[in-house]
């Protein structure tokens, strides 16, 4: 029986992704074509990997019991993939960076012309996430991230500290007043996010909790955020240098927010690749200047 690796590819993702319908988003396919694609792997096993239902796909046991060699297949895949990538010397084709909205929208637009003129032959592609790209499945080559990365198989760099502040508009302390203790900001109107947790536990840790959905206002768009309180939102905890900018006004009320650092990392096959190599250095030289 001779099967296909990406056949075991598509029976991951649907497994993964958890209906038909999200695997081929992932697969960048159509959900008719998946599910013909499948029924075909099962008539080659010989055995039903899914039981289908109104509720959707269940693995069955037999396809519980294929599961976890899958998985090895496909770390064992994914490292082909990064070894060959990582002894790549040209300076053309595509990198793959992963950034977050802050980064994307308030960092990269003053220097990536630059890299683009210093390299033409090279394809930049930005994902812009708030999540934290997986460098092992090579959702990316690079990655930015706000947090110091703990995986042993990852090459990290830290490139600086970004202040963080609270804030609000003119317009908005005028009508509101400006407060000056926390427990006078806790009166105020707070734009926070709405499934991102971060600042739930940022303020939890430092003895000053705040509820997504106690909020007034909430978006995990950090943009969208800013720009609401440029309008006269209300309060906002953000990037200092992004926040002045745009014209906020500091609020110090007492509430101290430790600073978020910064770094630059790429798994560590890969870490020789020329293109990537480029970038990273450009970014390390460049970013810094930016902040």
């Amino acid at each position: 029986m001779n099967i296909d690796w990406r056949s075991w590819h598509m029976f991951l993702a649907i497994v993964d992704s958890g209906s038909l319908n999200h695997a081929a988003k992932l697969l960048g396919s159509s959900q008719p074509t998946l599910s013909r694609q499948l029924l075909a792997l099962e008539t080659q096993l010989g055995r039903n990997l899914f039981d289908r239902s109104t509720q959707g796909l269940t693995l069955t046991d037999f396809g519980k019991m294929l599961l976890e060699e899958s998985r090895s297949m496909a770390v064992s895949a994914n490292r082909l993939q990064r070894l060959v990538q990582g002894q790549d010397i040209t300076l053309s084709g595509s990198v793959r960076l992963s950034v977050n909205e802050m980064i994307a929208q308030y960092h990269l637009p003053a220097i990536l012309a630059e890299f683009l003129d210093l390299y033409p032959e090279l394809q930049v592609q930005v994902v812009v996430t708030n999540q934290v790209s997986n460098l092992d499945k090579r959702d990316a080559d690079i990655a930015i991230r706000m947090f110091r990365p703990h995986q042993q198989d990852l090459v990290m760099k830290y490139l600086f500290d970004i202040e963080l502040g609270t804030y609000a508009s003119n317009a908005y302390l005028q009508s509101a007043g400006t407060p000056t203790t926390p427990a006078e900001l806790a009166t105020h109107r707070i734009l926070g996010y709405d499934r991102d947790k971060q600042l739930e536990e940022g303020s939890s840790a430092l003895g000053w909790p705040i509820k997504n959905d106690e909020l007034c206002f909430r978006t995990d768009n950090m943009p969208l955020m800013l720009e609401v309180a440029c309008n006269g939102g209300g309060v906002i905890f953000t990037h200092s240098h992004v926040a002045e900018r745009l014209g906020l006004t500091r609020i110090d009320c007492g509430i101290d927010i430790p600073d978020l650092p910064v770094y630059l990392t790429c798994h560590r096959d890969v870490q020789h690749n020329r293109k990537i190599r480029v970038l990273m250095d450009f970014l390390t030289e460049k970013l810094k200047i930016s902040e």
